[in-house]
């Protein structure tokens, strides 16, 4: 339990030297807020533009896409450099870039608030679902990642399955866990399908296409890194889990309030009444209507917002809230995610500050080049270095498949690299680090919508998506060696 000045003072002692040195030293190791990580990694951005020479391949349509063309790297002459001062600049025009997100997630987060206030989701799953799966917890955390791996190994599924964490992050807490387990099961399990991208037209379909591969070829070899990436993580999640169920101290969150936020005071004995039934089939509906859409019909965050918009509405008028009631309720929920919502506009910023200094192609070449004198199989590994380097400033998967491919193909061919196997070190790459890094704007709102921080994510992820990332460089090196 941490105590404060004030505190001591009031047990009538004052803190010694020794015990205030040890404090002065403990907040000089504090790790740094999501935002000064963030507005670091602008500021690094601003220099780097500085420092490199604004350069840029050729680009040409290809399949519907934009996609650079290989050898035709050269320098701008036009004086690209962003000046410090011009930071706040460039960080505004992160917002306006992040605008679509941030307003999902301001109405998704209203959302939430009318569905918290109304209860019914969180009385089915204390009062039915939690009771049916006590006893079965360790099968219950690899069932339903395996779940949420299948939307995204489909239809590519992000941020859309940030819908389920309250759920999941309720259901979590009333069988003695906590949020992180919650949220791990969720997003990482999700993301574990989004790489392993057997059916994903953002990642794998992107880029068999521009290396001229048949859709969704050599899916066989995908379906393992599936496996693999579930079985590595559900391990990791489920010894995290018994540990906090057997000593909650051990919890990452421990102290900070966060488990109890989930907490909900209910009668167990209670029967559902009409209301609960209305307000659970209003979100299940509701949510399939998400899904159809965006597997099927190419919505995006305009639609998303006004799924979850008349989900609100529609629970409201089910409990009977006044226009007052509502209102206020959806602003408590919105007020949830706007430490995320902030976040996310300056996430966006680093991939702006990157694209106006005209240096994203330019990291590309120079990170690629290295792979030409890489012996053997180790080529292949290369490339999935050089994917997660590239990840951290273009987070996105399609975009990163647009940017890289073209040079990386190629390259490839010339290193006796089969086409498949950089297609696989771009998918390992790009899709596994997305669980770790602070410019995933999608791993921005899972942590809003979970009332975590960053660090505290950081600190109990590490180990686990470390191990997938591991997992997938062996895959990789192995996917050479076999001529995949």
């Amino acid at each position: 339990m941490k105590t404060g000045i004030n505190d001591l003072l009031g047990r009538g002692r004052l803190m010694s030297g020794k015990e205030t040195k040890s404090l002065r030293k403990r907040r000089r190791m504090e790790f740094p807020d999501t935002y000064i990580i963030l507005i670091g990694l602008c500021l690094l951005a601003v220099i780097l533009t500085i420092v490199l020479p604004a350069s840029q391949y050729d680009r040409e349509e290809r399949n519907g896409r934009t996609v650079v063309v290989a050898g035709t790297f050269h320098e701008v002459e036009e004086d690209h450099s962003i000046s410090i001062l011009n930071l706040p600049v460039e960080i505004h025009k992160g917002f306006i870039d992040g605008a679509e997100i941030i307003g999902f997630m301001l109405i998704m987060g209203g959302c939430m608030g009318i569905i918290t206030k109304a209860g019914a989701n969180n009385f089915f799953i204390q009062n039915s679902l939690a009771r049916r799966v006590r006893g079965k917890e360790k099968i219950i955390i690899p069932l339903l990642m395996a779940i949420m791996a299948v939307g995204g190994f489909t239809f590519g599924m992000t941020v859309e399955g940030v819908a389920f964490v309250p759920a999941v992050i309720t259901l979590c807490v009333a069988l003695g866990y906590d949020a992180l387990v919650g949220m791990a099961i969720v997003f990482i399990g999700g993301n574990a399908g989004y790489t392993a991208g057997i059916f994903n037209p953002f990642n794998v379909g992107v880029a068999q296409s521009i290396a001229e591969l048949d859709a969704f070829s050599g899916s066989w070899y995908r379906w393992i890194l599936l496996a693999v990436l579930l079985v590595v993580s559900s391990i990791g999640i489920t010894r995290y889990a018994v540990r906090v169920k057997k000593d909650p101290t051990r919890s990452v969150v421990y102290g900070t309030g966060n488990t109890e936020s989930w907490h909900t005071e209910l009668d167990l004995s209670a029967k559902a009444t009409s209301k609960e039934y209305m307000g659970l089939a209003a979100f299940v509906i509701g949510f399939g209507f998400l899904i159809w859409g965006a597997s099927s019909q190419g919505w995006w965050f305009g639609q998303f917002s006004a799924v979850f918009f008349w989900i609100a509405v529609v629970t409201g008028a089910i409990y009977g809230y006044s226009l007052n009631q509502w209102a206020g309720y959806f602003v408590d929920g919105m007020k949830d995610m706007v430490s995320g919502a902030v976040a996310v506009g300056f996430a966006k910023a680093i991939s702006v500050i990157l694209a106006d200094g005209v240096i994203i192609d330019t990291v590309v070449y120079y990170l690629a080049k290295p792979l030409e004198v890489l012996p053997g199989m180790i080529t292949s590994a290369g490339m999935m270095v050089v994917q997660t380097i590239i990840n951290l400033g273009v987070p996105s998967g399609s975009a990163q498949a647009a940017v890289t491919m073209p040079i990386v193909v190629p390259l490839s061919d010339l290193l006796g690299v089969s086409r498949q196997t950089a297609v696989f070190a771009f998918q390992c790459g790009d899709g596994i680090s997305n669980c770790l890094i602070p410019t995933y704007t999608s791993m921005i709102t899972y942590l809003a919508a979970s009332r975590l921080q960053y660090k505290n994510w950081l600190k109990f992820a590490w180990k686990i998506v470390g191990a997938e990332w591991l997992a997938a460089l062996l895959m990789t090196v192995i996917a050479a060696a076999i001529g995949y």
